[in-house]
């Protein structure tokens, strides 16, 4: 078969396909980008958390952390021989090969001095766990500032341990990556804490939580877009020193000032991160934002200066630092600022008022022999991620569906015939998902592999017409957006929705029922996704509605909104009861919604935006129906109903699939039936 371009960038976490299921020659090479990171609110709190093994009393630590846009390039590519090999090739032409068999020397350079000494590291810590072949990484860019706060030596242990992972297919998590990779820099001179290796995470905002051992992560939305300098105040600090002082305070306080300490990296940390993550994830006006988050990094420094400042003051004085966040000329530019990582003369971070500031405050910062960096962190996209099960049995459609379910059925838009779960697919594509979670069973995802992520036979393609060839490619740009999820036996949605948990990874997420057929009858071409995704603000979760007679009450959801929104293009209905295939007799006493045709109810279309707020409902009972669990949030929370111009039909049961076929028969490639909800 054809290949894919032999190298791909890997610069945020996904699933780890085979080689040979995605085509790619993983000797020829893969591109990865390892950015370094800036600690927005908490340094030093990961190592105070750990504290927490000795010292019950101390507080738990909190870090707000963001990739930069700066890291490191990388080429890597598996080498075969029989020697197994390590070579690192860095950007300014010098290079490192290493024996992977030979320990003593891996200690030896990884207790030297050279920026080597965390590769050996590194190493070191695979080789306990894994037996890896050759490697060669070609560092062909490095546009990351060393020794400034920024965590370059952890942006190169995370480089080798994900080369490793992605050139042997080690099945490591993301939190894998960063435990090995924190392991490795701790076999060398280096004394970093568990905050460094969140440069795994790739450019996104991400709270860290330090409990004894135990770290917790959570992604952060941010709602409206950030503009940051990073300073390197050109200028020196000694870090080693730095930490000996702070920690010469832990476990125990001594006096006054070890506890005023004790105070900064505990409770008053906890709700200055608190307020911050409330600004990002809430305030959708930048400027708004901007103040909030300066004033916050303004104050955080004072903070730092009055309780952290006496235990070394050699050090943490910071007089360059000081110059650069009272300068009069930035004061029209920033909002705000504190001192990066361990604080001292490194680097600082400034919270520009705008695009247009940012770019002013740079002026500033060279104006002063200082080197900028720029940091945006745009505003995050309010869904990210869908989940799509075709897991389930379908006795509706047996004994059709003994080989393959209703999502493989095939629909035809006019002169175009595609599996169904194609059609769901493109929809959430065309409304910019990212990453697609298909819980599959062992048959399941054998069929998705070979539909979304194996080039069809040139013989085959051959002998169509060039216009549908082309779409394999199509095909194959969803399979890189996929993440298989098993379920081996059909338990329902509840326990599918658990085992997706951890890859939603505390986001909202949509859910799209994969057994069925839905299309949009919008008058603007907005497709139904987007219809639904129009209707989220992040703080609600939202319900796809279609209108439906008392004769279909049976096979549906059913919703009740009390007071629905008076003006005709306010898309969401704030729903006040959701019931599950309820009788006709509850419906008419519980269900009815004000300004619907006689015998007419709202009911559930077949997709949904959640909040991480269903996971706890779910987990609450272990019977607990999904509906049920979505009133629950409903009670919560709040619920919105979007109605949905658009039809709906369930693949799963013989006559539904009939009238959809017979929907589409008439309509022209992309053209949709001009049916409408009765409202």
């Amino acid at each position: 078969p054809a290949q894919e371009s032999s190298c791909r960038f890997v610069d945020r976490p996904r699933q780890r396909r085979m080689a040979a299921v995605a085509g790619n020659d993983i000797h020829e090479g893969t591109e990865i980008f390892v950015p370094g990171r800036i600690c927005l609110f908490g340094e030093h709190s990961d190592w105070s958390g750990g504290y927490r093994r000795f010292n019950a009393e101390i507080k738990e630590g909190c870090a707000l952390v963001c990739g930069t846009t700066q890291g490191l390039y990388a080429r890597v590519r598996r080498l075969e021989s029989d020697e197994r090999v390590f070579v690192y090739k860095g950007p300014d032409g010098t290079e490192c090969k290493l024996d992977v068999d030979d320990n003593a020397k891996l200690r030896e350079v990884a207790q030297s001095p050279s920026f080597h000494a965390y590769i050996a590291g590194t190493l070191i810590e695979i080789g306990k766990h894994f037996r890896v072949g050759g490697a060669e990484i070609h560092n062909y860019k490095a546009d990351l500032p060393i020794k400034k706060g920024l965590s370059s030596s952890a942006a190169i242990c995370v480089l080798v341990v994900r080369a490793l992972n992605e050139l042997y297919d080690l099945k490591l998590t993301l939190h894998g990556e960063m435990d090995i990779a924190y392991r490795g820099e701790i076999n060398t001179p280096s004394r970093c804490g568990r905050l460094d290796q969140c440069v795994a995470f790739g450019q996104r905002v991400t709270k860290m939580t330090f409990d004894n051992d135990l770290l917790e992560t959570e992604r952060v939305r941010v709602m409206s877009p950030l503009y940051l300098v990073i300073v390197d105040l050109c200028a020196a600090k000694d870090t080693k020193e730095i930490l000996k002082c702070l920690n010469a305070a832990y476990p125990f306080a001594r006096d006054d000032k070890d506890k005023a300490l004790h105070s900064l990296l505990g409770e008053v940390n906890l709700d200055v991160c608190g307020q911050a993550i409330s600004i990002m994830s809430q305030e959708r006006d930048p400027s708004r934002a901007a103040e909030g988050l300066g004033a916050l990094m303004t104050a955080a420094q004072s903070r730092w200066d009055a309780s952290a400042v006496p235990l070394c003051p050699h050090e943490l004085t910071a007089p360059t630092l000081h110059r650069l966040l009272s300068c009069e000329a930035l004061k029209a530019h920033i909002t705000g600022g504190k001192g990066v990582g361990s604080q001292g003369d490194g680097s600082a971070q400034l919270v520009c008022r705008s695009e247009a500031a940012q770019d002013e405050a740079m002026k500033i910062v060279r104006g002063f022999g200082m080197e900028p960096l720029k940091l945006t962190i745009p505003a995050q996209k309010a869904v990210r991620c869908a989940v799509v099960p075709i897991a389930g049995t379908c006795s509706g459609m047996w004994p059709a569906t003994k080989c393959i379910g209703p999502w493989l059925f095939p629909i035809r838009v006019g002169d175009i015939v595609k599996p169904a779960i194609c059609w769901l697919c493109e929809e959430l594509m065309a409304a910019e998902v990212e990453k697609i979670i298909l819980v599959v069973n062992e048959a399941t995802q054998v069929q998705m592999e070979q539909l979304f992520q194996r080039r069809e036979d040139m013989a085959v393609l051959d002998a169509v017409p060039a216009n549908e060839a082309a779409y394999d490619e199509e095909l194959l740009s969803i399979g890189k957006l996929l993440v298989f999820v098993r379920q081996e036996r059909p338990t329902g949605i509840r326990d599918l929705l658990l085992q997706c948990e951890s890859i939603i990874e505390g986001e909202p997420f949509l859910l799209a029922w994969g057994d069925h057929f839905c299309s949009s009858t919008a008058a603007d071409g907005r497709g139904y996704v987007a219809q639904l995704l129009a209707g989220f603000d992040g703080s609600h979760s939202v319900a796809a509605m279609h209108c439906v007679g008392k004769e279909s009450l049976h096979s549906a959801g059913v919703f009740a909104c009390r007071q629905p929104p008076s003006d005709k293009e306010d898309v969401c209905w704030p729903l006040s009861h959701c019931a599950e295939k309820p009788t006709v007799v509850y419906a008419q006493e519980h269900l009815k919604t004000p300004g619907l045709e006689q015998d007419m109810y709202l009911a559930a279309f077949g997709q949904y935006v959640l909040t991480p707020a269903i996971f706890r409902k779910l987990r609450g009972s272990a019977k607990c129906h999904f509906t049920e669990a979505l009133d629950d949030v409903r009670k919560e929370e709040g619920l919105i109903g979007v109605l949905i111009q658009g039809c709906r039909w369930d693949l799963g049961r013989t006559s539904s699939y009939v009238e959809a076929l017979q929907a589409q028969a008439g309509s022209r490639a992309g053209e949709l039936p001009a049916k409408r909800a009765r409202v």
